[in-house]
């Protein structure tokens, strides 16, 4: 495969994660607490992983962060003030 095939391959990958992991935590009661949790879980599981030296933990962490930052935006959008997540008759 060439370099060009792999990257856009990547990039859809990336884009239909995302997509699923907004559509999952809109219909969340706290849609930016859900979020929250699984960019923990993915930060846990790259420590647990033991990933070599602590520059490449870091880049995977970054790397991390800035996958989640986008579905974090759109959970908020979704979360009320006083009433967290949104009214399940308007998600279905």
């Amino acid at each position: 495969m060439e370099i060009d095939e792999i990257s856009a391959r990547l990039t859809v990958l990336e884009t239909v994660v995302r997509q699923l992991i907004t559509h999952m935590a809109i219909r969340d009661d706290d849609p930016t607490r859900w979020v929250q949790t699984r960019k923990t879980l993915a930060m846990n599981a790259i420590d647990a992983d033991g990933a070599d030296g602590s520059e490449r933990v870091a880049l995977l962490h970054e790397a991390i962060t800035e996958f989640f930052d986008q579905a974090e935006v759109v959970a908020s959008e979704y979360s009320f003030v006083g009433k967290p997540g949104t009214p399940r008759p308007f998600v279905r």
